[in-house]
């Protein structure tokens, strides 16, 4: 069994060693199989449309030296306003600090805008004071608006808005001034008052004696004199003439005032 195993062996070893001696006929041409390269399969591709998004951010370019320093001057402005430090101390206040800006830069909003609300500031304390009657210190406040920016043209209104004040009050103050009545002594009738419609003599006849007849019974019973209060003089005349020509025993007496009361007051001389 040994001799036969070995000698199988031998036999299988030459007849593949006679088959690569042989070259192929044209006849029986052997195919040789081409494999592809066998490659570790790739995953699918997720695309992340977060991550695909193009965001633009758009940089802002680096302030440079000079706009650093009048951005911080800018901020030193705005604190010294809100302390209302508007005008001292000299070295560190809100006009010089925004004057400074201008100078750098005269058209920056930020600067105008803090002038302008140093301006209002100024004649907000010179209006309270002018209210107070303290018109010497709504001068200075005025003077101080103006130091800051004389072409405001809040400076202008302010000043006529002052003087208009001081014009009434001056007004008013030479004005006569009439006594004080109290709420019940108006509404009392006053003895020897007499009432009159405004449109007396629209009325018939009849109705304007019927309207002065008190006056007359009155009159002739007291004999006193007359305040007659009418702002028509011929009309105020024709009033004494009715209540005279009907008072027989004595000639009445009286005064005309040019006020438009619409009433007779019998006075005692």
């Amino acid at each position: 069994m040994v001799i036969k195993r070995v000698s199988f062996l031998f036999i299988a070893l030459f007849m593949v060693g006679c088959q690569g001696n042989v070259k192929p006929s044209s006849q029986g041409v052997v195919a040789e199989a081409i494999v592809p390269p066998v490659t570790a399969p790739t995953k699918p591709t997720v695309t992340d449309t977060k991550v695909s998004e193009k965001i633009t951010v758009e940089q802002k370019p680096a302030l440079t030296a000079e706009e650093i320093v009048t951005q911080r001057l800018i901020v030193q402005g705005d604190i010294a306003l809100e302390e209302q430090r508007l005008l001292t101390p000299v070295d560190d206040n809100a006009n010089l600090y925004f004057q400074v800006v201008l100078g750098r830069d005269p058209g920056n909003y930020q600067a105008i805008q803090g002038i302008a609300a140093i301006v209002d500031r100024y004649t907000q304390w010179a209006w309270q004071a002018a209210q107070n009657r303290d018109y010497q210190k709504a001068a200075r406040n005025v003077d101080f608006a103006r130091s800051v920016n004389p072409e405001d043209p809040v400076i202008t209104e302010m000043t006529t808005r002052i003087q208009d004040l001081k014009d009434r009050r001056r007004a008013a103050a030479a004005a006569p001034r009439k006594e004080p009545v109290s709420q019940r002594e108006a509404l009392m009738p006053k003895i020897g008052r007499f009432i009159l419609p405004k449109t007396l003599f629209s009325l018939p006849e009849e109705e304007i004696i019927t309207e002065i007849q008190p006056i007359i019974d009155e009159v002739a019973k007291t004999q006193q004199s007359l305040a007659i209060y009418w702002p028509n003089d011929k009309e105020a005349r024709l009033i004494y003439q009715i209540i005279n020509s009907r008072v027989t025993e004595f000639r009445v007496r009286a005064m005309i005032f040019h006020r438009a009361d619409y009433k007779v007051d019998l006075v005692s001389e």
